[in-house]
């Protein structure tokens, strides 16, 4: 079926948008953590001068639209998208492009693989129909850089650093590199203030004799944070070892959402309507 024989509603779906000028739409793209090569950028700088006004916008999710295309083009322009690997994506009461920081693959803070994390939760849930909009974050480490705490759904890199202090010489180098000041000098002792450590690692390799090393690395789950007009902090919900337990507890909270949540009614306004601890009851156990 041609694209100009759908209503709004179900064009909106797929990641067109109406303006508000007659007839012309806003294509939005679908690109998880925000990665397009260069030569993908450069097909869509052709098709927005081609089928638009010629320029494309940026959104606050690591993604690209192109405005200003007319209804007619529709259907055009997507199997152009298609054909260039950047096919349109999605919008309204659904799961929305999934972002990320570059964590350990580019970033020296990086803790986790976020673009392998945000690539299998694109292809878990990517476009997923929801009671209301659902929007994923995925951060490398405590600095948070992807505000996972400000989405529905947010994960974080997170390290616990050991401290071999039988062969500490009390040198206090790793007291000054700590940024949250959780490793002080007992004595002649380097010790972590497990009550300070944010479980950020940058402590890890910054010991002269190599004594304090990894000795786990997770992910600390968030859910219920938003932007808009109420903006909320999301709570911290889990930390689990790998990413597959990630995806699987997701999995229940998208699921429970759908089950719990009413219709156009963010997920943190929900937790608070049936109780956070009752939320994380069902779904961690």
């Amino acid at each position: 079926m041609s694209l100009e024989k759908l209503d709004v509603a179900s064009l909106k779906k797929s990641g067109y948008m109406k303006q508000r000028q007659r007839d012309l739409f806003v294509v939005r793209l679908r690109m998880p953590c925000g990665n397009v090569t260069s030569e993908h950028l450069a097909k869509i700088g052709e098709l927005a001068a081609k089928y638009g006004s010629g320029y494309v916008h940026i959104t606050t999710r690591q993604g690209i639209q192109i405005p200003d295309i007319h209804i007619k083009d529709l259907d055009a322009i997507t199997k152009e998208l298609e054909d260039n690997d950047t096919p349109p994506g999605s919008c309204g009461p659904r799961v929305r492009n999934i972002i990320s920081c570059p964590g350990n693959a580019e970033c020296n803070y990086g803790i986790i693989d976020t673009y392998g994390l945000g690539g299998m939760l694109d292809k878990e849930f990517f476009g997923e129909d929801m009671p209301v909009k659902i929007k994923f974050s995925v951060t490398g480490c405590p600095n948070a850089c992807a505000k996972p705490q400000e989405n529905d759904l947010g994960v974080m890199g997170i390290l616990k650093p050991a401290i071999y202090t039988d062969d500490c010489m009390g040198c206090g180098t790793c007291t000054f590199m700590c940024p949250e000041k959780a490793i002080v000098m007992d004595g002649d002792k380097a010790v972590i203030l497990w009550d300070k450590c944010n479980l950020c690692g940058a402590c890890v390799g910054t010991c002269p004799t190599d004594l304090i090393n990894e000795e786990w690395k997770g992910f600390k789950i968030f859910v219920g944070g938003k932007i808009g007009k109420y903006p909320k902090l999301g709570k911290e919900l889990v930390d689990v070892n790998s990413a597959g337990e990630t995806i699987a507890i997701f999995r229940r909270i998208i699921d429970w959402s759908k089950e719990n949540t009413n219709t156009g009614e963010r997920l943190g306004v929900c937790l608070d309507r049936v109780g956070f601890e009752k939320f994380r009851k069902e779904i961690i156990e």
